[in-house]
């Protein structure tokens, strides 16, 4: 049986955050055992956010702090949920310091505050080994670090925590806080020839059938509040409550699986009846400096388009207009492109072209431009009804009478 390493870790002292109903606890730790920590909770933990890169910057000037001895500010932890006992009250109540470092050592853990950092100190650790100078290495293991460590934290309490910490050069992007919350549904959704893509796999070519997970969910919530502008950083904060309820394994995973299908459904249908369509200034000459798209996945696989399809779709639910995901999906069976696909798209991306130009928002009137193009696509009670070249001249129609 191999033998554990020592750690040294002091518990310094304990106090209950009651915002989100966990156990605080400060403690310090050798440099050495934390590095030897951390580089198991970056290569292990899927929802931890990449490097930054970074050469001429604080972090670079941070490396050079290190080897002088300066203390930097203590890194904050949470223990991954999987560490706790079922009851977890009556766990946070008799937990001994014994367990809170036994939880440590197991490196079932998140970086909630720090992760940069870490990885400036990982950095400084290669660049003195690979130099050789043992002494400035031995200098460096032995200075002591503080840290923060949140044990009982649920995944509410994790964004909370990332939210009101991330206040440094590279905070936590909207995207990745939101995948933080729907993760469980990356598992619990099996569509056949859908494959979602998260922020933290890094880049991956989108298309039919490969969506970004984020996207996705934006879209549901979207669905959910049948509005489809976007929500920032203090609307998140704002808004935790109400996400809670959505995020908790087993709710909603239906709805959000039907959600998925029937966008998923309309982006197959739209790819056929477009017939390989894409932008070619040969053909378009130069109308279009910026052009919102060039080819389907492109054009439809935006943010601005799946809110708005989102929302409008919860919009014509409440107005009994649609009845179910069902319904949706069988009414996108009949689909037409309604005319010339080469004028088809022209028209939409003159549109696009013409947002583009006038609106002080441009990302938000996009939005509100799609949001009355499915408004007209999907209405069956609309004369433009499943009639793309229709819908397209009836939603700038209505973006007019609504801007202009």
């Amino acid at each position: 049986m191999k033998k554990r390493k020592v750690m040294r870790i002091d518990i310094l002292s304990r106090i209950n955050d009651e915002k989100i109903g966990a156990l605080n606890v400060l403690a310090e730790i050798l440099v050495k055992d934390y590095l030897r920590i951390a580089k198991h909770i970056i290569d292990d933990n899927e929802m931890q956010r990449k490097k930054v890169k970074s050469s001429k910057t604080v972090y670079s000037l941070l490396r050079n702090d290190l080897k002088q001895g300066c203390t930097i500010p203590p890194i904050f932890l949470a223990v991954r949920k999987e560490a706790i006992d079922e009851n977890e009250d009556e766990y946070l109540q008799n937990i001994t310091d014994d367990e809170i470092k036994e939880s440590i050592r197991d490196k079932k853990l998140i970086i909630l505050d720090g992760l940069q950092r870490t990885h400036q100190m990982l950095a400084l650790e290669d660049e003195l080994k690979k130099t050789g100078d043992k002494e400035a290495l031995d200098k460096f293991h032995t200075r002591r670090l503080r840290v923060e460590l949140y044990v009982g934290i649920n995944k509410i309490g994790i964004l909370y925590r990332m939210l009101t910490l991330n206040t440094g050069q590279t905070p936590m992007s909207i995207r990745h806080q939101i995948e933080i919350l729907y993760q469980d549904y990356i598992t619990d959704t099996k569509i056949e020839g859908v494959e979602l893509l998260r922020e933290v796999d890094g880049p991956k070519t989108i298309g039919v059938g490969r969506y970004k997970f984020s996207d996705v969910v934006d879209g549901f919530q979207s669905y959910l509040e049948k509005n489809e502008l976007s929500f920032d950083r203090a609307t998140l904060l704002d808004d935790i409550k109400s996400l809670e309820k959505l995020s908790k394994k087993g709710q909603k995973v239906e709805l959000f699986q039907q959600f998925l299908k029937s966008f998923h459904k309309f982006m197959e249908k739209i790819e056929e009846i477009s017939d390989g369509w894409e932008f070619s200034k040969s053909d378009y000459t130069d109308d279009f400096v910026q052009p919102f798209g060039r080819n389907i996945a492109n054009f439809y696989l935006r943010p601005q388009v799946i809110t708005a399809f989102g929302a409008i779709v919860g919009v014509l639910e409440e107005n009994d207009v649609l009845s179910d995901f069902d319904e949706l999906c069988d009414k996108l069976d009949d689909l037409v492109i309604g005319g010339d696909i080469y004028e088809v798209y022209y028209d939409f991306l003159s549109n696009l072209e013409h947002i583009r130009t006038t609106s002080k928002k441009i990302g938000n009137s996009q939005r509100r431009y799609f949001y009355h193009f499915f408004k007209s696509l999907l209405n069956i009670n609309d004369e433009s009804s499943l009639n793309v070249r229709k819908a397209v001249k009836k939603a700038r129609q209505m973006y007019n009478v609504e801007f202009l």
